[in-house]
């Protein structure tokens, strides 16, 4: 299965890069990053920083249920989490859990669910996001690009939904956990299970319902929303500088909005490994076809923004890796995990 994982990912990513190179020469392409001014990748690699900082303090807040743990000792799951998310299938926040419990004696299951709450404000913040460019710059979408067959509005539309649909269902889920877990216990005592598959799974249900918890507190809540907005401001702005080292024409708040939103729908919708062409079509397609940058200037500044991107997690990862004396063994066993 994991080998079937990869093989999509890597034929899409195949694909992903023809759709981004295909209009562009390698000269031309060459000579777009000899005329960069990389100075300005320096304040892009520290907003950035500046978001994983703020997830770090908002991760802190989603554990107080569970267990005080002080933020400087998230960074190290955080970030060796991230990189784990650019393998195949995207293990990190399996990772993540398995780092956190180990580390604090935390079980794996209520770990995780601080994470799954984690990706609710992420989702609710995209969608925010997504909401605000819909109805205040809806013509943005109406560019005339294409992916795979559809227009930008009708892919922007059915993101819309599946992500909308995303949160209903996360929301309900959390609901039955803290609320009626009870009827979740008893639909699983009435499958035809052993006792000790039932046991386990009833001891599951409560410790990941711990990692629930802190939605029942309202000044967490306010906490999480507010770094959730801290995090998502960085991501927009870590973009900036950039505009700037490629003097783009567009340098508003909405372009910004735009190419944040349409990676993120990419790299969402499209696996993957390490992002590779979802994430460089997602940027052609907001530069060049809805903002109207130049062609080569929108691919040369895909491929610097991932390499900056991705460069900065590996190295964190890496860092934290070797700092704490880890397996890698023990890391790709969870990877390969079922």
């Amino acid at each position: 299965m994991k080998t079937k994982s990869l093989i999509i990912g890597l034929a899409i990513a195949a694909l992903a890069m023809y759709f981004t190179l295909r209009n562009v020469s390698m000269e031309a392409l060459a000579a777009s990053f000899a005329s960069v001014d990389y100075f300005y990748l320096l304040p892009a690699a520290f907003l950035t920083f500046c978001s994983f900082v703020a997830r770090a303090y908002r991760w802190q807040v989603l554990l107080v249920p569970i267990k005080q743990v002080e933020t400087g000792k998230l960074y190290s799951p955080l970030m060796i989490g991230y990189m784990g998310n650019l393998l195949p299938a995207r293990a990190g926040e399996l990772i993540r859990a398995y780092l956190l419990g180990k580390q604090q004696n935390i079980s794996f299951s209520g770990s995780f669910a601080t994470i799954v709450v984690e990706r609710l404000f992420d989702t609710v913040m995209l969608l925010g996001l997504f909401s605000w460019l819909s109805l205040f710059h809806a013509n943005r979408f109406d560019s005339g690009g294409q992916w795979s067959g559809m227009t930008l509005d009708e892919l922007a539309f059915k993101f819309g939904l599946l992500a909308t649909g995303l949160v209903a269902a996360l929301c309900v889920f959390i609901y039955l956990m803290l609320a009626r877990r009870s009827w979740l216990v008893a639909l699983v005592k009435w499958l035809p299970l052993p006792k000790k598959w039932h046991d386990k799974v009833e001891h599951l249900l409560e410790t990941f319902s711990e990692g629930f918890r802190v939605v029942r507190d309202f000044r967490a809540l306010a906490k999480i929303t507010l770094y959730s907005i801290v995090v998502w401001a960085f991501i927009v702005i870590s973009y900036y500088p950039l505009y700037w080292a490629y003097d783009l024409q567009d340098k508003s708040v909405e372009s910004l909005v735009m190419l944040v939103v349409m990676i993120c729908i990419f790299i969402a919708t499209l696996p993957t490994p390490g992002f590779v062409g979802s994430f460089h079509a997602a940027v052609l397609i907001a530069l060049h076809d809805i903002l109207n940058e130049s062609e080569v200037a929108a691919v040369s500044f895909g491929m610097t923004s991932w390499a900056l991107n991705v460069g900065l997690v590996v190295l964190a990862g890496l860092y934290f890796i070797l700092r704490d004396h880890l397996s890698v063994k023990q890391l790709v066993d969870v990877d390969q995990a079922p």
